[in-house]
């Protein structure tokens, strides 16, 4: 975002010119709960064979895929992140020696039920996931909430302006001849602690929603 004052503009009341300008940061911050998380699991097999660790692969994320549709989670979902072939090898005598393949999967799966989402992990374990990479909170809203946090962060920019006129006693305009968005900058989003492979007996995987931090940064100039 950028704004400047027209140059055409005509106030009604006479305006002493002036080539004084103050330039100052804005920063605008808003706390939102999170409803929605994207979490990346998958599957990751090795076998010395290429086709047999493919084809062990492709079964268990099928077993995965499916377990998640039938627990409602929509197939637009449900995405392939990463797939990947490597070749493993040991290290004998200072000798590289060829061990076989290994074949990673990993799923992005995005569920609004934020309530459900240790369930949902829990579930693509049992089925066959056996890696589970990050769990991301999210808002689904982004904008509407970096929307409020950009206008406390232009309100900010006049107060700190006024602050700025009253301490040098000068008279410096309310609104910003220039005024430009400077981006977001927020804390690093909350990663929940996944507790390792679940079994019957376990209990659900915990996941703390929290609350995210979303901040809106301006630069403005003001005339005096």
């Amino acid at each position: 975002m950028y704004y400047q004052a027209s140059p055409y503009f005509r106030s009604q009341y006479p305006v002493r010119p002036s080539g004084n300008k103050l330039k100052v940061i804005g920063e605008g911050t808003v706390s939102a709960q999170p409803d929605q998380a994207t979490v990346v699991l998958g599957v990751v097999t090795e076998d010395a064979n290429l086709q047999q660790a493919q084809e062990t692969n492709a079964n268990h994320t099928t077993n995965v895929i499916n377990a998640l549709l039938k627990e409602g989670i929509p197939r637009e979902n449900i995405r392939t992140s990463e797939y990947r072939v490597d070749m493993n090898y040991d290290f004998q005598d200072g000798v590289q020696v060829f061990r076989g393949y290994r074949v990673t999967n990993l799923l992005t799966i995005t569920i609004d039920e934020l309530n459900r989402v240790g369930e949902i992990v829990d579930i693509a374990v049992d089925n066959g996931a056996n890696t589970v990479r990050n769990v991301n909170l999210t808002i689904s809203d982004k904008e509407g909430y970096y929307n409020n946090a950009l206008t406390k962060a232009i309100q900010n920019a006049q107060q700190k302006a006024a602050v700025v006129g009253e301490t040098l006693g000068v008279t410096i305009d309310e609104t910003p001849v220039q005024l430009k968005e400077l981006g977001s900058r927020s804390p690093d989003e909350p990663r929940p602690f996944v507790l390792g492979v679940s079994t019957e007996k376990a209990s659900t995987t915990p996941i703390e929603a929290g609350q995210l931090q979303i901040t809106a940064v301006v630069e403005a100039y003001f005339r005096y």
